[in-house]
């Protein structure tokens, strides 16, 4: 099968979970071409066998102030379905792709699948100025999925999407995010709590500061790390200095090798105001780690508070700090849950279980 995947080509979830699912795809011998306006992170370093990128030309047009990137694509996704015959375009993330696969649709006839993020309908809630459109788009889709039924119910009830909408969980590569010794020496001995993000508003970094701040004198072999940058790590490392902390918390910014970092860690964090079913999460709970999170979006889906992890309420900074306080210093706690985590990614977020998913929608979508 040829396939078409458009996505954002950055660290985030849904341009992270499109890049991959093409990677597995291709592994299976199917054939991939990303369509997108720069080369996708996961593949910066190199692309795969039956892996290949069209990036979109965007021209600054002297009439307007933003250059039109929605047309641009829809070009490029005729133009590439058209050169390659492709069978399908996957558009991951709604704006402005659902409307840039319908343009190519018109164009060509090819039929298109749309999967809804997190951060996608909440947008799309938040912003009425895309809702007409991008809602037409959605619904004229030959095939709509979502990563969590929070976001499957969110569109529907919110965004008055009217079509069939399939949830399809996101997975997780269990061999290589899976408990293995810690291969570098990174923290002295000290017990390491690992948050991983890009930083953007709705991950409330800065929570997460407060939080390790309330608890750091009670446990002074602890130490935090977060991964990753963005638009508010400047406002985080403010906040570090301020509570004097500049010792304890590091933010190191991107790096590659994650699983790494995870392995090294003894727990995990989120803080999040806005989720869908986030990759570090499942990353951090396939390598066992105990995880402590807000129980916002679809993570309550994943995460059963007591059982496979700890939830708090967004916003508590108190709970969050309880709550981190127990799985740091807590031994058998922190072990039940971490244990308790692997196997929730293994029984539920593999490859082998929700690539099958893509593929038969697939297969249904072009024998219409």
């Amino acid at each position: 099968m040829r396939i078409g995947i458009t996505c954002y080509p950055g660290v985030g979830g849904s341009g992270l979970l499109a890049t991959r699912l093409g990677i597995e795809l291709a592994k299976r011998g199917h054939k991939v071409r990303f369509i997108t306006y720069e080369v996708p992170f996961e593949l910066q370093e190199g692309l795969y066998e039956n892996v290949k990128v069209d990036l979109v030309d965007v021209l600054d047009y002297p009439l307007f102030q933003y250059p039109p990137y929605t047309v641009a694509l829809a070009s490029q996704m005729a133009t590439v379905t058209q050169k390659h015959q492709l069978d399908l375009l996957h558009v991951h993330y709604a704006i402005p792709h659902a409307v840039s696969a319908f343009m190519a649709n018109q164009m060509t006839g090819i039929p298109y699948i749309v999967t809804l993020h997190g951060s996608d309908v909440h947008t799309l809630g938040a912003d009425p100025a895309y809702q007409p459109a991008t809602r037409f788009a959605v619904e004229a889709a030959y095939a709509v999925t979502c990563v969590t039924k929070h976001i499957c119910q969110t569109a529907e009830q919110t965004l008055g999407v009217r079509c069939a909408i399939e949830p399809i969980t996101n997975f997780t590569d269990t061999e290589l995010f899976k408990p293995n010794p810690c291969e570098f020496k990174m923290s002295n001995g000290k017990r390491q709590l690992l948050h991983v993000s890009n930083f953007r508003p709705v991950k409330r970094v800065s929570d997460l500061v407060t939080a390790f701040a309330q608890i750091a004198s009670d446990i002074p072999d602890a130490e935090m790390l977060l991964l990753g940058d963005g638009p508010t790590r400047p406002d985080v490392n403010r906040l570090i200095q301020k509570y004097e902390l500049n010792d304890r918390i590091r933010c190191p910014g991107f790096k590659r090798d994650v699983y790494q970092y995870l392995r090294c860690a003894h727990a995990f964090a989120l803080s999040s105001e806005l989720e869908g079913a986030p990759l570090s999460l499942l990353e951090a709970m396939s390598c066992g780690l105990p995880v402590v999170s807000t129980a916002v979006g679809g993570i309550p889906e994943i995460i059963k508070d007591g059982e496979n992890g700890l939830l708090v309420p967004f916003g508590d900074i108190d709970a969050m700090a309880e709550k981190l306080y127990a799985i740091l210093t807590d031994s058998t706690l922190a072990d039940r849950l971490g244990k308790q985590a692997r196997q929730t990614i293994v029984k539920n977020h593999t490859i082998e279980k929700v690539l099958p998913q893509y593929e038969a929608i697939y297969d249904k979508v072009i024998q219409v």
